[in-house]
């Protein structure tokens, strides 16, 4: 290099990439774009950010001394994973500029559950989508706004996604309206009598649409209590849909209701299915979904016959679990772009 002229400036790290890149949302402008070495020496102006930092907040998330703050921050973890965190959020904030979504921070939750999809749906890796979602985690928490994996959708979202990583056979992929379609198509080959393919396709249909839990279909064990379980007496049939009354509601001593609608499909019209079984079910009160000799369903016989359709289906059974009718309901709701409110609810999240 010749005499005079002037070295280039190294690129900022990772972690200064990424706080460049965060400094650009809305109220962020108060962080410092400025370039420091992992040492702490400085590689851009110092002058230029103090300026910067005489515009933070009185009330500055990162303490009186945020710079000093950030420097250890940066010392905290390496570069690679300041490196996913950036990558992280660059595909978020084009996630949603390409859905035309606003830039609002706190991250809304259904912005993040909805992001969450669109990278499934990308096959991205597990953990680099693990990734991607910790990084948002802790930007949020890092400006201390909410936690966007606190959600309960997102957090067993982002669970399932964990198992997949790891050596346990306990996964719950969703069952999409997609898989229902094709379970509902091998019950005659599955089930072993007519009624037994009635009772099975109600079950099915229920547990997508109303977003059941497995505790409130089957027993647990034959003969033992479980105030969870729906009865027959909890279901009321009417001209144009079904309700259902759940024995759990965390939000009063008011009992939940799920009310089903009749489908245009009627294949996987859950009402439908229900005005059939229930006609062809052994009279009497006691559960709501039994075997023609009264005895309820059990958790162990529901997952039989639920593997064994997914298997013929050319689906991996070890991919699915008690919880893939309802974690399909939420994220059907949310790829059709439910409010979090509505979301909330059809989850039962509180």
């Amino acid at each position: 290099m010749q005499s005079g002229e002037a070295e280039p400036s190294a690129p900022p790290s990772p972690f200064w990439a990424l706080l460049a890149l965060l400094r650009r949302e809305p109220g962020m402008g108060w962080l410092p774009c400025g370039s420091w070495s992992p040492g702490g020496v400085e590689v851009g102006s110092r002058r230029g950010a103090a300026d910067e930092l005489s515009q933070v907040p009185e009330k500055c998330p990162l303490g009186p001394w945020p710079l000093k703050t950030l420097l250890l921050l940066e010392d905290s973890g390496d570069n690679h994973l300041w490196q996913a965190y950036h990558e992280g959020l660059k595909n978020f904030i084009a996630f949603r500029e390409g859905m035309a979504l606003s830039a609002i921070w706190p991250i809304p939750v259904d912005q993040v559950r909805e992001f969450l999809i669109v990278m499934e749906s990308q096959d991205l890796p597990p953990t680099k989508i693990i990734m991607y979602m910790e990084g948002l985690s802790f930007i949020s928490r890092m400006v201390d706004h909410p936690d966007p994996l606190q959600d309960p959708v997102i957090c067993r979202m982002t669970s399932r996604l964990k198992c997949r990583t790891g050596p346990s056979n306990d996964k719950d992929s969703p069952v999409t309206i997609e898989v229902l379609r094709s379970l509902l198509g091998t019950l005659e080959s599955v089930c072993s009598s007519p009624y037994e393919c009635v009772l099975f396709r109600a079950m099915f249909t229920v547990a997508f649409f109303g977003a059941l839990r497995i505790e409130e279909m089957v027993a647990n064990h034959q003969n033992t209590a479980q105030p969870e379980l729906l009865y027959l007496s909890d279901l009321q049939l009417t001209e144009g849909g079904a309700n259902l009354r759940l024995h759990t509601s965390h939000m009063s001593q008011e009992r939940f209701l799920i009310q089903l609608r009749l489908s245009r499909e009627t294949w996987v019209c859950p009402v439908e299915a229900l005005r059939i079984y229930v006609a062809a079910r052994p009279q009497g009160e006691g559960p709501l979904f039994v075997h023609s000799d009264s005895m309820a369903v059990t958790k162990r016989e529901f997952l039989t016959v639920f593997r064994r359709a997914l298997g013929l289906a050319g689906l991996p059974p070890n991919q699915y679990g008690v919880h893939s009718f309802w974690l399909g309901t939420v994220v059907t709701a949310v790829s059709h772009g439910y409010s979090d409110e509505a979301v909330n609810r059809i989850a039962r999240c509180w």
